[in-house]
């Protein structure tokens, strides 16, 4: 084999290499946007959920109604 044979050789392997890798690379990418695209769906999901029962727990806490039945039941344990 000569030394043009050899560089022409080593050159095309290092190429191969190289594409294989960004292939690797790219299904790689693209299963972590796959991830990243689910966790941000649970995120919001978890987001709309907290921001509701926050809502409840604001209207409980200031509905005069609340505040009443919870006097009540005070001074119904206290007796």
């Amino acid at each position: 084999m000569g030394m043009w044979t050899a560089v022409v050789v080593v050159s095309l392997a290092i190429i191969i290499a190289g594409i294989f890798s960004d292939k690797g690379k790219r299904r790689h990418n693209e299963e972590l946007a796959e991830e990243l695209k689910k966790l941000r769906v649970k995120v919001n999901a978890l987001d709309k959920d907290l921001r509701y029962r926050v809502a409840t727990l604001e209207r409980i806490v200031t509905n005069p109604q609340e505040d009443l039945k919870r006097q009540f039941e005070h001074l119904d344990k206290a007796s």
